[in-house]
């Protein structure tokens, strides 16, 4: 009966090892970036909060794809941004 006890508290103190140093799992870290979207510090993220982050993004995307700036992007600029960044963006690798 001890020896169960103590193989439980042994697996109780590994298992909550990594919480107990501060050390993050990619989920924490996932989650920590996406609860920094939380601007007004309610402690959750607002679809007005979310909207902004994506308009930010679809806005920087935008202006990396429309190489002469007029506002609209051709297949040739399309064509171009997707060489240059598809490797990065979306790590294909054929």
């Amino acid at each position: 009966m001890i020896v169960r006890f103590v193989a439980a508290v042994l697996v109780l103190m590994v298992a909550s090892a990594p919480a107990l140093a501060g050390i993050k799992t990619s989920t924490d870290k996932v989650v920590g970036a996406f609860m920094a979207l939380d601007t007004n510090h309610s402690h959750s993220v607002s679809y007005a909060e979310y909207k902004a982050m994506v308009d930010r993004r679809a806005r920087s995307r935008f202006r990396a794809m429309d190489a002469n700036r007029d506002g609209a992007v051709s297949d040739a600029e399309y064509r171009e941004f997707w060489r240059k960044t598809k490797a990065k963006l979306y790590r294909l690798k054929r």
